[in-house]
Parts: C-alpha cells; structure tokens; sequence
C-alpha cells in the first residue's frame, strides 16, 4: 500500500517539494535584508527606551519587496491548509466512489480498512509534514518583524505561525476525506470542503479563540500619554480610546469609562476644546476627570507560549516591559499623574467639522 500510495500521490509530492524551494529560497534573499536592518537599527544592543530603534527597523522591514513578502508569507499559511483539503483530502475517497475504481480497489487482498487507513496516515503525515516544514520558514523568517511590532498574539498573525497551521491543515484534510465520503463526487467535495474551512478558520478567531483561556480585565487610569482614538464632534461629543495594556496581548475590548462607570461620550468643555485651543489644552482636561480605561486583554502568555519560533520555544516580546511581558496586570491605581503628561503624537483635529475627527498616533 505504501508503493501504491506514491505511485497515486507522486505528482503532488514533486509540486509541493518545488514551490517549497521556491519560497526558501525568496525568504533567504529577502531575510537578509531584514537582519540588515535589524543591525542597522541596533535594536539588539538597544536599552531603555528602545521606541525609536524600533520603530525604525519594523519601517526599514515592511517597506518595499520585504513588505510584500511579509504580507504573501501570512497568506500563504492560511491558503495552503485549504489546498490541502481540496486537493489532497476531498478527492481521495470521491474520486474513487465517482469513477467506480472502489470496485476493484477494494476487493483486493488489502482489506477496506488497511487501504483506508494507509492513504490517510501517509498522505495526512506528507500534509503536516509540509505545513510544518513551510510554518518553521515563515516563523522563522518573520520573528524579529513579529517580536518588534508585539503582535504575535492577534488573530491574524497567531493564525499564520508556529503549530496553528499544522493544525489548519490536519482539519482541511480530515474535513476533505469525510465530505469526499459523503458526497461521493469530487468537485461538490471540493466545493464543501473549501466553504466550510473558510468559515472554521473564519470563525475561530472572530468568536471562539478569545474564551479559550480566561481573559484579564482591568481598569487603570487613562494613559495621557498617548491615544488609539481622540476625536470631537462639533456638537461637543467625544470618542476617547486610551493605548493601554500590554503592548504584546491581545486587546478584546478597551473603552474609556467616567467614575461612575459610564461610557465617556463627553460633551467636551469649549474653554479647553474649543476652535482655539490646541489639543494639549484639551488633553489637561481630560486629565481632570478621573477617567479610566475599561480593557479586556489575553496576556501574550495565553496562547503564544505554545508556538515555536526561530529559537525554540517563544518568549513574549522583548520590546515590553516586564509586566506586560508577563502577562500581568495593569496599574490599576486610581490616581491620576500628578506630573505634567507628556505631549503624545497626535495629529490635532478640525474643530469645525460636521462629523467627529479621528485624532490617532
């Protein structure tokens, strides 16, 4: 069976063994242009506030052929599970059931089971081998973009590194057997299968992955040093979203709230939000208020110790401080700053404008 097997599976295998050393080979060429700016950045010797050293890399990292790379690497790692299903699971079965060559097939020495059971474990293991083997690449590849921009727990980039992909694939494969054995005709299978791994694979980080393990909550005071979201509306309403929590967690839900628990809407006071105060006036304000930030989170240490990176087993960023690396809580103080806050990067809103003004880093 195992010959057999080969025999049936060989063209798929010289395909996939091709378009491997195809993407090796891009993400060496490319990957020494980002160890380039790694260096260039000097992030490794960095200390202290390492924000701009940073910041710099990750533009040096995204920008041109390496940020298109970047950007098809994800892809990829969320396409070829799905590949996988429709290629190489929906058919196994179906086409045999379609063609009438079950009949023959099975009524050799070989038993049912023993056919079945070979095509799955040999086809199943070239699956997880070559997911595998292209998600240890792209992991690899993107860690240090990964590790610097703190992302690595959020759906899109957790999806598309380490063992998830594994995973993807096993269920795109085990999915394309089972409809392939249902539907008995290959192109609907494959149709199926497709479908519903889009919406698995949809749905798993929209509403199922955040209540897998329990999520912290906490509710420090405004960070005035910086906002996601400072807008004002000509009819006095405002929209505040602070920047807190772990720079390296998954943020579920982060809203400004008053004392008293409300939602802050404003309205904003024109002595200081008006036409002709700058933002920082405003900001002052803001900081009179006793307003704290409502934050839903998932520690990077939640999920992400599972995955494997260039190293081994990942760390949290090293780009965090200590208690956000570790998944600890916010400062939760009700005190307000009793210094001066510091003037965050904020673009200044147009106060006579009809709809509220984004005012964002």
């Amino acid at each position: 069976m195992i010959w057999f097997t080969w025999r049936q599976f060989r063209t798929q295998t010289w395909i996939t063994v091709g378009l491997l050393v195809a993407l090796g080979v891009l993400l060496i060429i490319t990957g020494r242009s980002i160890a380039d700016a790694y260096a260039a950045a000097n992030v490794a010797a960095c200390s202290g506030d390492c924000t701009s050293a940073v910041d710099n890399f990750l533009y040096e990292a995204r920008k041109g052929t390496n940020g298109i790379v970047y950007s098809l690497a994800t892809a990829v790692m969320y396409v070829v599970p799905a590949l996988i299903g429709i290629f190489w699971g929906a058919p196994m079965i179906a086409r045999e059931l379609e063609t009438g060559t079950h009949r023959l097939a099975w009524n050799q020495s070989v038993t049912r089971t023993r056919w079945l059971a070979a095509k799955i474990v040999i086809v199943g293991a070239a699956a997880a081998a070559t997911t595998g083997l292209l998600s240890w690449a792209v992991t690899s590849w993107a860690n240090r973009i990964d590790a610097a921009a703190g992302n690595r727990i959020t759906p899109e980039v957790y999806g598309a590194r380490g063992i998830v992909p594994i995973g993807y694939a096993l269920f795109a494969f085990a999915l394309g057997v089972t409809l392939g054995m249902l539907a008995r005709r290959t192109v609907p299978a494959m149709a199926a299968t497709l479908a519903i791994y889009v919406g698995a694979v949809a749905a798993m980080p929209l509403w199922v992955r955040a209540h897998l393990a329990p999520a912290t909550h906490v509710t420090p005071a405004l960070d005035l040093s910086g906002f996601d979201q400072f807008s004002r509306a000509e009819n006095g309403e405002m929209r505040i979203t602070g920047g807190g929590g772990p720079s390296d967690a998954w943020v579920l839900s982060n809203q400004t709230i008053t004392p008293s628990g409300q939602v802050f809407t404003g309205p904003a006071n024109q002595q200081y939000c008006g036409p002709n105060n700058g933002p920082q006036a405003c900001i002052d304000w803001v900081g009179t208020l006793g307003l704290r930030e409502d934050i839903t989170y998932q520690p990077a240490n939640n999920f992400w110790q599972l995955q494997l990176t260039e190293g081994g087993i990942s760390s949290p960023s090293p780009y965090c401080s200590p208690d956000s690396a570790s998944g600890g809580p916010v400062d939760a103080s009700p005190e307000l700053p009793t210094t001066e806050p510091t003037t965050p990067r904020l673009r200044t809103a147009s106060p006579g404008a009809h709809v509220p003004q984004s005012v964002g880093t």
